[in-house]
């Protein structure tokens, strides 16, 4: 007998299900998973899934599965070229330029809830609109990321501040150059709270001012780091010096990936790397979909 199937592979941040569906009378879904995954179900979910019968299929011993309930939304797997995953990966991971002998984990980070910004009154007027305008733009190009300005700091969870000369206060000790960002998060990744710090010291024209408050501001959006020789000087995530900076398409894309909901979020980087090698092999066989279900 010779099956068709269209199989659905399911990418839970905690488990990885291979795995067909379907919809019995629009009530009652019907389920294949290949012998692996049913059996890793079985062991990590409490609610029990019966086995309706088996088959083979390529090698495989699929399981027909009854009673499966999937929790949480699906969104369809989003497939990168392997250039472009090296570029996310030194972004967020850092794995190119980490000692062996630092034991620090990079993990993917993000803002789950709505960025509230506030800002303090040492931001002049000019610096301040640049900053709107390029939120604004953010806002509406990137799904998942919502932010706002909020007048009230006690309602904020994102701080700016500007510091123009050593007679100031430095109004986050914790920011100990002359401009950067703090930022907090909690065991799940998820950013909650931001300190960032302008460096509008006379020397520096307002166009470079604003620059550098852009680039510190996106990269206080995912924790990123910087890259040396990948992405081009002109790169909002490139480390080289250069006073043509500009956020272009290629920086757009790795902020639309990076909260894209096609990828599991708060990962290190051997699930990530896990998750894509998986995927990129379930697509291989044809005739495939996958999801990652976020719960």
């Amino acid at each position: 007998m010779k099956y068709k199937f269209s199989f659905l592979c399911f990418l839970v941040c905690t488990s990885f299900i291979f795995a067909q569906q379907h919809t019995v009378n629009n009530s009652e879904k019907i389920v294949y998973m290949n012998y692996k995954h049913y059996k890793s179900w079985k062991k990590d979910h409490k609610k029990v899934i019966d086995s309706l019968g088996f088959f083979l299929d390529k090698g495989d011993t699929i399981i027909k599965v009854g009673g499966y309930e999937s929790k949480g939304v699906e969104v369809p797997y989003e497939e990168k070229d392997s250039i472009f995953l090296d570029r996310y990966k030194q972004l967020v991971f850092n794995n190119k330029y980490q000692k062996k002998e630092v034991k620090l984990v990079p993990r993917m980070k993000i803002w789950k809830d709505e960025i509230k910004i506030f800002l303090d009154k040492s931001v002049d007027k000019s610096t301040s609109k640049e900053l709107v305008d390029f939120v604004k733009y953010l806002d509406t190009q990137v799904d998942s990321l919502k932010i706002s300005f909020v007048k009230d700091q006690e309602k904020s969870n994102y701080f700016i501040y500007a510091l123009g000369n050593s007679d100031q206060v430095n109004l986050d000790p914790r920011i100990t150059k002359m401009d950067g960002f703090y930022l907090q998060w909690d065991g799940k990744q998820n950013i909650y709270s931001c300190s960032l710090k302008i460096n509008s010291q006379q020397n520096l024209s307002k166009e470079q001012i604003a620059t550098n408050m852009k680039i510190n501001f996106v990269r206080s959006l995912g924790y990123f780091y910087q890259d040396f020789d990948t992405f081009d000087c002109t790169s909002y995530f490139s480390a080289c010096k250069s006073d043509q900076k500009e956020f272009d398409p290629k920086d757009l894309e790795i902020l639309k990936y990076h909260y894209s909901y096609g990828i599991c979020k708060g990962t290190n980087i051997e699930t990530f790397e896990k998750n894509h090698k998986e995927a990129k092999e379930s697509l291989k066989k044809g005739n495939t979909k996958i999801f990652f279900i976020h719960e």
